[in-house]
């Protein structure tokens, strides 16, 4: 594993400001009786550093912003299905650049780790937490800390496939997306092709962020996700599709649902409590460390 000084340099990013509601502060939107006023109250747990248990979900007041949704639309990943099968492969995508993490250290001309908080504020994503391992990128989480990174440069438009695995852990979600070159979520949108937050991790999402309001859709696909399987997503001006093992999950054409911008490929590595039954919190059972393995990464022109 590289130390941190090697991995941890004074450009380094932060993670993505806001990767779902709320990151850092809890903002209550409410509606004044006389003036139409919204109130920003600070979160007591991030200056505490004692986590508050989640309130039970609400409607969303007229022009509020919607919480992680978990999609309600279900499906089961077919045993059957050769867990290397490529999306790639099967609809003949054309390659303009890869990692296969086959060196002995994390390419900086291509990658940024993160710093800073995870989301929901429960943590800290360190460069350290990152490492090649037998060809492979793991990161790796241990107590309050975790990893992430981000593929340095966007584009608008193309395909994104990769190869990973997961471990099964209390308190910690894997997850692979798209993210707004520009920031600006949720406007800019946001695309989880593989987004793994329970224990067992025997389920993963598939979901379109979208809108000044943080709308989503998506489906859930059940399997076992402790073993490889590829994930891919599909972004074009007309849809964008997401894919496990070379199959088709999830589609949709519905223009408001499409990123209107530049965006760029993520991997991280989560700590909870985060959501409402999304990440639970680490509890006596969590291992001391877990990892997220990634066998190789994959962009395709549009």
């Amino acid at each position: 594993m590289q130390n941190a000084s090697e991995l941890e340099p004074d450009h380094d990013p932060e993670a993505p400001s806001r990767r779902r509601w709320p990151a850092v502060v809890g903002i209550v939107a409410g509606l004044a009786v006389l003036a139409g006023v919204v109130t920003v109250a600070t979160d007591p747990s991030l200056l505490t550093g004692s986590p508050t248990p989640t309130p039970a979900p609400s409607a969303p007041a007229p022009g509020g912003m919607h919480d992680q949704e978990r999609p309600t639309d279900v499906g089961e990943l077919d045993p059957a299905s050769r867990s290397d099968t490529e999306a790639a492969v099967r609809h003949g995508w054309r390659l303009t650049d890869h990692d296969e993490f086959d060196g002995a250290a994390l390419d900086r001309t291509r990658w940024s780790p993160y710093t800073g908080e995870t989301t929901g504020g429960n943590g800290r994503h360190r460069a350290e937490n990152i490492s090649l391992r037998n060809g492979e990128l793991v990161l790796t989480s241990r107590g309050r800390t975790s990893a992430g990174l981000a593929w340095r440069g966007g584009q608008q438009y193309g395909r994104w496939e990769i190869r990973a695995k997961t471990n099964p852990g209390v308190g910690y979600g894997d997850v692979a997306l798209l993210w707004p070159d520009a920031e600006d979520w949720p406007e800019g949108g946001e695309l989880n092709f593989m987004e793994i937050p329970k224990p067992l991790r025997d389920e993963t999402h598939t979901i379109v962020h979208y809108g000044e309001d943080n709308s989503q859709v998506g489906r859930t696909i059940r399997g076992d996700f402790t073993q490889w399987h590829t994930y891919a997503v599909e972004w074009l001006p007309d849809r964008v599709v997401f894919y496990i093992d070379g199959d088709e999950v999830f589609r949709t054409t519905d223009p408001e649902q499409i990123p209107p911008r530049s965006m760029h490929l993520a991997m991280q590595q989560d700590i909870g409590p985060y959501g409402d039954d999304w990440i639970p919190a680490p509890d006596a059972t969590s291992p001391e460390t877990l990892d997220f393995q990634v066998d190789w990464v994959r962009i395709y022109a549009p």
